[in-house]
């Protein structure tokens, strides 16, 4: 594999960069070294699909040939219907000031019911979700794209919406000839607590399964092209 590919540049959340002591030790990373290929580790905690977009176009180069895609965790996250959604990428002081003022606001509306009474929607509804992944694959157009599911909470009455988006992401990828699904939600959901850091955020020994679930993709994927 590390014969005919060139690098990795891998966008993402907090999951793509890692927390704590897997900061920079993330599943790019062990791929890149399992590979002997150069990784750009992209992700940015707190991001979402809607960031990506910007992400990809901003480091994107010919120098990466495999491309890691990886959101959702924030996307189908459920907030205050009538919240401003405040972009963190790109990034400048106007906007930390108005990200400030919006989570105060949405502390407020939750703790008066507004929640409850006007409703909530996902952070990145479905639809959108949907048109930013697809809109970065088909960016991507001549790379090979990797797709890793959304792995689970553990705030269990996260996951049901967690595995709708894992379905978007599946269907884009069956959809394209150059991405690869790779499934990780049903085994971290047997592997809770033993592959989570935290709630959400894997441990080394997650880490180390995402990308083992990765390489044996890439190595499935190699192996079809080389028999055709």
């Amino acid at each position: 594999m590390s014969s005919v590919m060139q690098g990795i540049l891998a966008i993402g959340d907090c999951i793509t960069s890692g927390v704590s002591n897997c900061l920079g030790n993330s599943y790019p990373e062990r791929v890149g070294m399992a590979l002997n290929v150069p990784v750009k580790n992209c992700g940015k905690a707190m991001c979402s699909s809607r960031e990506g977009i910007a992400l990809l176009r901003d480091n994107e180069s010919d120098e990466f040939d495999c491309v890691f895609i990886q959101f959702g965790l924030k996307d189908a996250y459920s907030t205050f219907k009538y919240s401003p959604n405040i972009l963190y990428y790109p990034d400048n002081f106007m906007r930390k000031q108005l990200r400030s003022i919006v989570k105060k606001y949405k502390k407020i509306c939750k703790k008066i019911g507004l929640n409850e009474i006007l409703g909530t929607a996902k952070v990145v509804p479905e639809d959108d979700y949907r048109q930013n992944i697809s809109a970065m694959v088909d960016r991507c157009h001549g790379k090979q794209v990797v797709l890793p599911e959304i792995i689970p909470s553990q705030e269990l009455y996260r996951n049901e919406s967690l595995q709708q988006y894992n379905k978007i992401l599946e269907h884009i990828a069956k959809s394209r000839s150059n991405c690869l699904y790779v499934s990780l939600f049903d085994d971290f959901l047997k592997k809770i607590p033993e592959y989570y850091l935290d709630v959400g955020h894997p441990n080394e020994s997650g880490y180390h399964h995402i990308s083992e679930k990765i390489l044996e993709r890439l190595e499935s994927q190699n192996n079809t092209i080389s028999s055709e």
